[in-house]
């Protein structure tokens, strides 16, 4: 309409969710990511989460602990889940998406790698950790999950450039593991 307009430098734009049950997360899930680090591909999910305290919106600053030197990033896709479900088949696992959205995986890997017995949650999931947005783009609009851009800019310099073809689990596959 033309009407009410807000200038986006005027605007905050919140995650574009609210508070989630659960964030549940697979590591080392790229092909390239696994060769860039020099491990082996993983034979099953590597699941892990963070806490909905770590969830920030697009935009907004994330918080370097000072707890950490280590402080890392990696941008993913995130599949928002809409439907529940115990032990859902593949073939029907994506009835269960909503749609997809970006997410910022912040790790602190000092805590990830080397400290509190090398478990992954308190690494993973420091308040601002999992930025998300800015928007749901529904699992209609997408043609090809297995065939999306996903790239990420620091302070304006590419830092990612990749895409969802070389996920090697793919998002059916993810979301009937979890369900197990």
């Amino acid at each position: 309409s033309g009407q009410h307009r807000v200038l986006r430098a005027t605007a905050q734009l919140l995650a574009p969710m609210g508070d989630p049950e659960k964030v549940i997360c697979v590591g080392l899930n790229y092909h390239d990511h696994c060769q860039e680090q020099g491990v082996k591909v993983p034979k099953e999910p590597l699941i892990f989460s963070k806490f909905p305290s770590a969830i920030i919106g697009p935009f907004d600053d994330i918080v370097h602990p000072q707890d950490t030197s280590e402080l890392d990033w990696e941008v993913e896709l995130a599949a928002v889940i809409g439907k529940k479900g115990r032990h859902i088949e593949e073939a029907a696992a994506l009835e269960h998406v909503v749609g997809f959205t970006v997410a910022n995986d912040v790790s602190a890997r000092d805590w990830q790698m080397r400290r509190n017995g090398r478990q992954w949650l308190l690494g993973k999931t420091f308040d601002t950790f999992c930025p998300l947005g800015p928007a749901i783009v529904t699992r209609e609009a997408v043609a090809d999950v297995h065939n999306l851009w996903i790239r990420c800019s620091v302070n304006g310099h590419r830092m990612q450039d990749s895409n969802t073809r070389h996920l090697i689990f793919g998002v059916p596959a993810l979301v009937a593991w979890v369900s197990r």
